[in-house]
């Protein structure tokens, strides 16, 4: 995907430099009020291995930055509610996203997402997902039906959702080893995580970071599998 390198080559100048993006909100968690609701895809255990060890030696060579626990691991599929203060202002309509959701969902069949390659922004490491086209076409038909029932300023309020990409940490301290880190992230730019299958799609709430202390799991919506050909 071309975002993916996008992306990196917005952060590569700021790693090296020594200058990353720093979420000051993470230095004191529990008082950012910040909540939302959105559709998630969970990393198979197999997916979820491979990058506890990818993440493992980045604990050690950049300490003191946030990373994501293995159960908080995610696809963000779509952003239903973005995450604010003001979110009970928004809730209310969430009966009737819930409804289309359920609606649209069950029609679609399972689809594949591939794991393969790291890659950073300014502010954030993550792993590089690419999905078949499944996925796209579930977005695309969420995204009409939400217009069609007047919910459009609902979705994509930060921005269009057009990847697949599991963040794995966040930057928060300004003092480490950026070159080391550069060094590694760019070793990994191209290592194989694994694909799976997506059966299930969870639509959460939870704080901007999806932690594992707050996040509740609203529902759970099961794709219909593939029909076997043979």
């Amino acid at each position: 995907m071309e975002i993916y390198q996008q992306l990196w080559n917005e952060a590569l100048p700021a790693l090296e430099n020594g200058r990353p993006q720093l979420d000051k909100n993470l230095l004191n968690k529990s008082q950012d009020r910040r909540r939302g609701v959105s559709l998630a895809i969970r990393p198979s255990p197999a997916i979820l291995e491979k990058l506890n060890a990818f993440v493992r030696p980045l604990m050690t060579m950049v300490p003191g930055q946030y990373f994501y626990q293995p159960e908080e691991l995610h696809v963000t599929f779509l952003t239903i509610i973005s995450g604010s203060e003001f979110w009970r202002k928004e809730i209310r309509r969430l009966a009737v996203c819930r409804a289309l959701i359920q609606e649209i969902l069950s029609r679609h069949k399972t689809f594949k997402i591939r794991f393969q390659g790291v890659t950073a922004s300014p502010g954030a490491i993550m792993i590089q997902g690419f999905p078949d086209d499944g996925l796209e076409k579930i977005r695309s038909e969420l995204r009409v039906a939400f217009t069609e029932n007047g919910l459009e300023d609902l979705l994509d309020r930060r921005y269009k959702i057009n990847s697949a990409h599991i963040t794995v940490a966040r930057f928060c301290q300004p003092e480490a080893d950026w070159n080391r880190l550069t060094d590694f992230l760019k070793a990994n730019r191209q290592t194989d995580f694994g694909e799976m299958n997506v059966e299930t799609i969870q639509l959460v709430w939870g704080d901007w970071y999806a932690s594992a202390n707050t996040i509740r799991t609203l529902q759970q919506y099961h794709l219909r599998p593939l029909q076997n050909t043979l």
